[in-house]
């Protein structure tokens, strides 16, 4: 479906272009290809970087300030000289920028992080200080280092109690040249982010292959899949079989994982072999931001329950999930069997273990019934899918926070491993076992999958479609590299796949967003305070760590889509609670009918950060139910956000709940706190007095540039008896977009047909930022000398563009902005044809890489991608070629 909008959209581009005169013939165009680059939100660029230094070679004594959360990529180095020439490819001048200042509004509990990248010149250590301004005292200091590209400081760093104030920021160089990427985060806690572009991992020397026929390995067959550097490791049924590559061929040139590839290429081409993918690996979808969770559940879980409605949903379904099973797929539950975390012991049901190989680290390297988490051997323990458990169904016990379907069973099925990775064979074989024979009822009502990093596989899809015939309904996380890249398994057909939402109910930085995105949920952000309480957005849940030298049950608050999709499988339990017979296509008719959650756009529309909306769990449950309920005012939305950027006023909905609901009497409507910032309307009843509505305006001018503000609006009313709504409120005035800045871009069109690993670059153009974006175009190419850089024959080309900061030719590798046509990660080709123009191509730059680099696994990953290389002028007339 993604791939099929993308050439949709290209249609209608080419179609609403081009030019003609009044008597019908063709007239001379002057443009080939043209569009526009937007920049992501609080990007900037170091002033001094090694691309601006080889048009002017003084360093710039410039200190700019930056706004309170941004991400800015810069270029450090205290020598000056040329690239080693690398494949023929000539060696470019870099120069000496040995330190980079920059001002920022620190509060006490803000961290600045950094995240170094390597050059073409080596590796070397870059430092990262902060100072106060007015004496130069240093307040706290840390270097990269031969194992950790990345470091942090705060004010929180040094014993003396720092205010909120202007403090300077400074950037060293070691030696060689570095680029970094520098960013704030609203919380004490580093920012975490992916600036490389991803390299699907598999199990190498491995394949999942289906064979025409379901032939099997006997006889005449095994001869031939031998011949074929094939042996047998296991069959999954169905047609399936995981395969290993014959020792020989992984002799020579190359290492193991693009002999997998190749290896598995050459299969494709074979008529026996239906399909070959490689064994992918499988990973859990949180972002690795923790904190301690408060003691008090009210202070340290309200945020993301409030914001889902969940405590009008626990009124409607008073059962808490009584019933239902959900099964958890994922790292396995800390404990051990009759003894797992306290807040979740007595809701744990049947269990299973399938890591194998050498994921696996619990001792025992086969599956078995125990999934049990070890934790990991090398660097923090997570403990991943203890978290997303407990946001299910962690008990109501007095002992800490409570799950959303609070008395629902639990079916830990461990898949992941060391570093909450597993391979896609062991997924395959768990959602199998929960899916069961045909006979009786499956392992499980409903299956919470919060990992991913997979490409499409058809084996997956077709478990998953066996699973929903049975009555099975699948939730997935997103994914968390804020890209529209499908990810799976949350793309597959017939799962609902979760985005994520900060405090505010706005789209998480890190979460995914698309077309086939069906809803979201809060999965925290700790950059932001969406919900102004002073601390970044977290969710918190059952975890556990060492205490006093004892590893010990506990709570803990991360980020991620793997935080979302748990609160959708639990508003699903507490539905299938008052509705056994809900399956998925009930639940998602429900859903695109606007009955289950709260739309940006209207009562049942959709867009591609939230899908059909934001999950309201007390609409869910009321959905599913035919109990009438009492007179419960509810808002939408329930959390209101407003901003200069985005939206400056909203009108609120108030609705009884019920399918015959109680008129009930707004008595007043006051703000918790004084807020000049916010006009309030006045209420206005419906006819009926179920139903109301009231207006909320920003007034920016009341704002401080970059800081957000936070108030309650109060709505006192009588019903069978008096109650209040509480509503947050949260006013923002954003850095005008004008700022955004990602440096100089180089435009490239590149011939789509690779010559081994190395693209040709045919066109190049070369834009700057003007009012926060870049305009492009590209004309067309009459033949007639010398030809320009952005001449273009006609032709099929990829379309790319990035920056160069550390001048060594190449774009969009680590650290570099990058945009690709249509998603960076995915491209697609663009045709130029003769007389023709394509106008209004849109794209998006940013330093952040997708994990997901192709939507199939037709496309294997980019193992060794270095950049691609830009245009000059070619020695002895010879090509120029980019890198792949």
């Amino acid at each position: 479906m993604f791939r099929k909008s993308l050439v949709v959209g290209l249609a209608v581009a080419l179609a609403g272009c081009g030019g003609g005169s009044g008597d019908g013939e063709s007239a001379p165009v002057d443009v080939a290809l043209s569009g526009v680059i937007d920049i992501e939100a609080g990007t900037r660029v170091d002033v001094d970087t090694a691309d601006s230094l080889s048009l002017n070679p003084s360093p710039s004594d410039y200190v700019p300030t930056l706004p309170a959360e941004f991400i800015l990529a810069g270029y450090v180095s205290r020598e000056e000289g040329s690239y080693p020439t690398v494949g023929g490819f000539p060696g470019t001048d870099y120069f000496i920028d040995a330190l980079d200042r920059f001002a920022l509004n620190l509060a006490p509990d803000q961290r600045v992080s950094l995240q170094a990248f390597a050059t073409r010149a080596g590796r070397s250590n870059v430092t990262l200080r902060l100072l106060d301004p007015e004496s130069g005292e240093l307040i706290a200091s840390a270097s990269t280092s031969d194992t950790s590209s990345q470091v942090s400081v705060s004010l929180a760093d040094d014993t003396t109690p720092w205010p909120e104030d202007t403090y300077r920021i400074e950037v060293l160089a070691d030696s060689t040249p570095m680029l970094y990427i520098l960013s704030s985060s609203a919380s004490g806690l580093s920012a975490q982010s992916v600036h490389e572009w991803p390299n699907h991992q598999f199990a190498e020397g491995e394949a999942i292959v289906a064979l025409e026929q379901q032939q099997g390995f006997s006889g005449a067959a095994s001869a031939q899949m031998s011949a074929l550097g094939m042996t047998k490791a296991q069959g999954l049924g169905r047609g399936l079989w995981r395969v290993r590559m014959a020792e020989t061929l992984s002799q020579g040139h190359g290492n193991r994982a693009s002999q997998t590839l190749a290896w598995i290429e050459s299969l494709r081409k074979e008529g026996a072999v239906k399909s070959a993918v490689p064994n992918y690996l499988v990973r859990s979808q949180e972002t690795p931001v923790s904190e301690p969770l408060y003691a008090d559940p009210a202070l340290g879980q309200q945020w993301h329950y409030e914001l889902l409605n969940a405590p009008i949903a626990w009124q409607l379904a008073p059962g808490g999930g009584l019933g239902v099973d959900v099964a958890v797929l994922d790292t396995g539950l800390f404990g051990q069997p009759g003894n797992w975390h306290l807040d979740l012991n007595a809701n744990v049901g049947i269990t299973e273990d399938f890591v194998s190989g050498e994921y696996d680290n619990d001792g025992d390297p086969e599956p078995d019934d125990n999934p049990s988490d070890p934790g990991n051997s090398v660097g923090g323990s997570v403990y991943h899918g203890t978290h997303v458990a407990g946001t299910v169904a962690a008990a109501v016990n007095n002992r800490g926070g409570g799950g959303i379907a609070y008395q629902s069973t639990l079916v830990p099925v461990r898949v992941l491993g060391e570093g909450g990775t597993g391979s896609s064979l062991d997924l395959l074989n768990a959602i199998n076992w929960v899916n069961g024979d045909g006979t009786g009822h499956p392992m499980a009502d409903i299956v919470n999958l919060s990992l991913g990093g997979l490409p499409f596989l058809r084996h997956l899809q077709d478990a998953i479609n066996a699973g929903t015939e049975r009555g099975v309904i699948y939730v997935a996380a997103a994914g968390n590299a804020a890209s529209s890249t499908p990810s799976y398994p949350a793309a597959f057909d017939n799962v609902f796949a979760v985005s994520a939402v900060d405090g505010a109910g706005v789209l998480s930085t890190y979460s995914n967003f698309g077309s086939w995105v069906d809803l979201a949920a809060p999965g925290g952000d700790a950059s932001r305070d969406g919900n102004a309480d002073g601390r970044g957005d977290l969710v918190s849940s059952t975890s556990a760590a060492v205490i006093d030298g004892t590893l010990t049950a506990t709570y803990a608050g991360l980020q991620g889509t793997s935080m979302a999709a748990p609160h959708v499988s639990g508003v699903l339990a507490l539905m299938k609670n008052e509705n056994a017979l809900l399956d998925y296509t009930a639940v998602n008719a429900m859903l695109q009918a606007g009955k289950l959650t709260v739309s940006s756009c209207g009562t049942a529309c959709r867009n591609d950060e939230l899908g059909w909306g934001l999950m309201d769990a007390a609409k869910s449950v009321l959905a599913a139910s035919e109990a009438p309920v009492t007179d419960l005012l509810t808002a939408s939305p329930a959390i209101v956000t407003l901003s200069n950027e985005g939206v400056p006023a909203v009108t609120v909905s108030l609705e009884v709940y019920g399918d015959s609901p109680t008129t009930v009497t707004i008595d007043s409507v006051e703000l918790e706190s004084p807020a000049a910032w916010l006009e309030v309307g006045a209420v206005e009843p419906s006819d009926s007095g179920i139903s109301f509505t009231i207006d909320l305006s920003l007034i920016p001018e009341a704002l401080e540039e970059g800081v957000s503000e936070r108030t309650a609006l109060q709505i006192n009313y009588t019903g069978d008896e008096s109650r209040t709504l509480e509503i947050p409120v949260i006013g923002q005035q954003l850095a005008d977009q004008a700022l955004r800045n990602a440096g100089r871009h180089f435009v490239l069109l590149v011939d789509p047909v690779p010559e081994g690993d190395i693209f040709t670059t045919v066109s190049q153009a070369t834009v700057d930022v003007v009012e926060g974006q870049y305009q492009f175009s590209f004309r067309p190419d009459d033949g007639i000398e010398p030809r320009y850089l952005s001449e273009v024959p006609p032709g099929t080309y990829f379309l790319v563009a990035g920056s160069d900061l550390d001048n060594d030719g190449l774009i969009c590798h680590a650290g570099e902005a990058c945009a690709e046509y249509p998603v960076s990660g995915l491209r697609e080709e663009i045709t130029i044809t003769a007389g023709e123009a394509i106008q209004g191509i849109r794209m998006t730059t940013s330093y952040s890489r997708p994990t997901i680099s192709a939507q199939s696994p037709d496309v294997l990953p980019r193992p060794g991608f270095e950049g691609y290389r830009l245009l000059s002028a070619p020695p002895d007339n010879q090509t120029t070629k980019s890198i792949r």
